[in-house]
Formats: C-alpha cells, sequence, structure tokens
C-alpha cells in the first residue's frame, strides 16, 4: 500500500408496502447512531456518493433546513456577475427537492438551450431514501419499491421491491439491499434498463453496504470501513476506524478523519442550531492501486466539512477521476459557512485550490459537467456559478441554486 501525504497549500422482498414503511423507519432511527452515510448520484456509469438509507453521520438531532437561505449578497450582487456558463459544456443538471417548500419536484436545468424544466417523479424528500441519476435514469424509492425513470422520456419500471439502493461499480446497474430475519443484508445487482436482478449476496454480520468498486464491495462495519469480496477477507481502509464518509467512485473512496462536532448558532434565521463535523483530514484511497492520499485542512478554515455522510458530497468526484471537490468551514464553525475547494489526484503542482465567491451555507450542493471540466456551485446571490478547474474561468447563471440534497448532470438534449 502506498501512502503519500499532502501538505496544506494556501426488508426482505415481497414484504407489503405497510410492513415495508414500518421497517424502513425503524433502520433509519438504527442507522442514525451508526454514523454511516441522504443523496446519490451517479453520471453514466460512475459512481458519485452513498445512499441515504443508513442515515448520517451529522448529530441525530440535527435536521437540514426546509427551505433556502437569504442571497449572500446585497441587492447590487447581479451587476458584478460574470458572464453566462457556455452553453458548450452540454450539461443538464438535475436538482432536488426544489418547488414551494421543497415539495419533492425535480428541475431539469439544461444549460445547452437554457430550458428549466422538471423531471416527471416528484419524490417526496421525508419519507423514503433520496434519489440518484444512473445513466439517464432517476432512481428513487415509493411504497411499492425501488423504481427508475428515464429523464428524457419519463419511462418508468420497478427494479425491485425493496425501499433500499445504492450504487454499482458496473456502469448502467445499482445494488438493491434487503434485510434478512437476523438483520443481515442480502443485496442483488441490478440493471436500470432491461434485465433481472441478480443472484442475492449475504454480507458479512454486521456491516452494510455502501457502494461497489472496482475491486469488490465498500462496506461499514460501524464506523470503519472495508472493501470485500464475496467468499474472501476484508480489507480494512487505512484510517478509517473513526472516519465520516464522504464520497466514493469505482476507484475512489474519500473519508474524514480527525473531527470535531461544531454547531451553527441557534439564533440564525437559517439553519440555527444544526450539528455539523469539521475535520482535520480528507484521505482519498485509490481501491487499485492501493495509494492513500492525505489532505490537510486549508489554512484559514476549521476543517473539511463531510456533510451527512458519504451521500451528501454529491457527485464529488469528477468524472475524469482525477480531481474532486470539497468544502471546508471558515471561521467562526457557528456561522456554518464553507468554502469549494478542487482537490487535484494526480500530477504536480498546486493540489488544492479554492473555487472563487465560493462561500455558502454548508448544506450546499456541487456536481460537475459531464466533461469534468466544469464544476457548478453556488455562488453570490444563491445563483449557480460555474468553475473550469483547467483555467480557473469563472462564468455564472440566474438559475437559483444550490441549497438540494442532490444535484446531478446528465447530456443535454436538443430541447
Amino acid at each position: 500500500m502506498n501512502v503519500e501525504v499532502v501538505p496544506p497549500s494556501a426488508a426482505p422482498p415481497g414484504a407489503e408496502p405497510e410492513a415495508l414503511i414500518k421497517e424502513a423507519r425503524r433502520r433509519q432511527r438504527r442507522r442514525q447512531l451508526l454514523g454511516c452515510a441522504v443523496a446519490v448520484i451517479l453520471v453514466g456509469g460512475a459512481l458519485g456518493v452513498v445512499v441515504g438509507r443508513r442515515g448520517t453521520s451529522m448529530p441525530p438531532t440535527a435536521m437540514p433546513p426546509a427551505h433556502h437561505p437569504p442571497p449572500s449578497s446585497g441587492p447590487g450582487y447581479a451587476a458584478r456577475l460574470p458572464a453566462p456558463i457556455p452553453a458548450s459544456v452540454d450539461s443538464t443538471v438535475l436538482m432536488w427537492p426544489v418547488g414551494p417548500e421543497q415539495d419533492g419536484t425535480i428541475y431539469l436545468d439544461n444549460l445547452r438551450t437554457g430550458h428549466l424544466g422538471w423531471a416527471t417523479p416528484v419524490v417526496d424528500p421525508g419519507a423514503y431514501q433520496p434519489i440518484m441519476q444512473v445513466s439517464g435514469k432517476i432512481i428513487y424509492v415509493v411504497t411499492r419499491g425501488v423504481l427508475a425513470t428515464d429523464a428524457a422520456t419519463g419511462r418508468t419500471r420497478v427494479l425491485g421491491h425493496t425501499l433500499y439502493f445504492a450504487p454499482s461499480g458496473r456502469p448502467g446497474h445499482i445494488w438493491l439491499v434487503y434485510e434478512a430475519l437476523a438483520r443481515r443484508e442480502i443485496v442483488r445487482l441490478a440493471p436500470v434498463g432491461a434485465g433481472q436482478p441478480g443472484s442475492p449476496i449475504y454480507l458479512p454480520r454486521g456491516t452494510q453496504l455502501v457502494a461497489g468498486t472496482d475491486t469488490g464491495l465498500l462496506l461499514a462495519a460501524g464506523n470503519a470501513l472495508e472493501l470485500w469480496n464475496p467468499g474472501g477477507a476484508r480489507l480494512a481502509l487505512p484510517h478509517s476506524k473513526a472516519s465520516q464518509g464522504f464520497t466514493v467512485s469505482p476507484q475512489l473512496v474519500a473519508y474524514d478523519s480527525g473531527c470535531a462536532n461544531p454547531a451553527t448558532s441557534p439564533d440564525l434565521s437559517y439553519g440555527g442550531g444544526f450539528g455539523y463535523y469539521a475535520c482535520r483530514t480528507l484521505r482519498v484511497f485509490n481501491v487499485v492501486t492501493g495509494k492513500l492520499l492525505s489532505f490537510a485542512a486549508p489554512p484559514g478554515t476549521n476543517g473539511w466539512v463531510p456533510g451527512r455522510g458519504f451521500d451528501s458530497s454529491l457527485s464529488a468526484v469528477a468524472p475524469s477521476g482525477v480531481l474532486i471537490a470539497a468544502k471546508a468551514v471558515v471561521p467562526p464553525d457557528r456561522r456554518g459557512i464553507t468554502r469549494e475547494f478542487v482537490l487535484r489526484l494526480s500530477g504536480r503542482g498546486r493540489r488544492v485550490t479554492a473555487v472563487p465567491s465560493s462561500a455558502a451555507f454548508l448544506l450546499s450542493a456541487t456536481t460537475w459537467s459531464v466533461g469534468s471540466s466544469w464544476l457548478f456551485y453556488q455562488g453570490p446571490g444563491e445563483r449557480m456559478w460555474a468553475y473550469q478547474a483547467s483555467t480557473g474561468a469563472i462564468r455564472s447563471s440566474q438559475t437559483r441554486c444550490c441549497q438540494y440534497a442532490t444535484m446531478a448532470t446528465l447530456p443535454s438534449r436538443s430541447r
């Protein structure tokens, strides 16, 4: 195993719907205590983050705000906007939940045509596990099971009769997750298009599936992280015994360690009394090469913010696999204001770069363009901005953004 330290720089299938719901709520309460992994995104075949069935790495009493914060800049911010986001990004941004009081509507912002529309499903943000996007299909849960809706046509199919799913390392697939009577998880690999789920696999007792990777299944065993292939030994990830999950892709697993537990001030107009984690080190483990990168929190910040666990980093790994977007909290902790950073995992030179004009409340989401070149994030005035990691260019949009549980991108259509 190679280790490199980077110094700081500037229910069982077949159950009735009522039983499934009751079991889901019981498991959700129990898994809030486990501190591992609310939203998931896969773009094409690239994994985003871990599903919300296992609760949150925040304190169990902390709940995300139900509405958007006031704009972070004064009335004159519009006069200072950069040029518009170019149509050449050829990306449609999926945002959820949106609409009045975040009612479960899914917006689709086509940056190629400038059209802001909505997807067919309306997914309740409070009842079940949140959504993810896989190969152009929106994956979500209703009482009858896990569904996949084509983002372009609205055509929907049932993938399995369970309330839980997890990302897969295989493009166009997810893992359906069930629980046996002995509370031992059973998983089945399922295509989001045509086809039936694969054979059931029983996970080791005391573990839960986080995601599939290129070298096996990523499991949570309490707060520890392990890689496992059925029938083989379990490999513990370095420095993960008391970690907070951040993000996962087919090749990369990122997690935070050395975490404090601050909270926002109770008198804030938005997000008051909200508990979160601020961590000294962000670690990125390559499951193929065994190489570990460790990134210290940037100077001038009080630590990396893993959010609500693996799931809340929302498409943190760029499709190229060589860039990660992460946020760090700026003092004082009680305001809950973070700044975005881009971490480069290969090459020479600066490894951590601050994203311009990215100060926002800590629940702001980000996502990468389909081609990995642009990072979409919350800019001044609570509008979507874009940062091109290769050139440092910034662009802007009038789209309201980004206090969402899920943001993802898919290729744009002509209309």
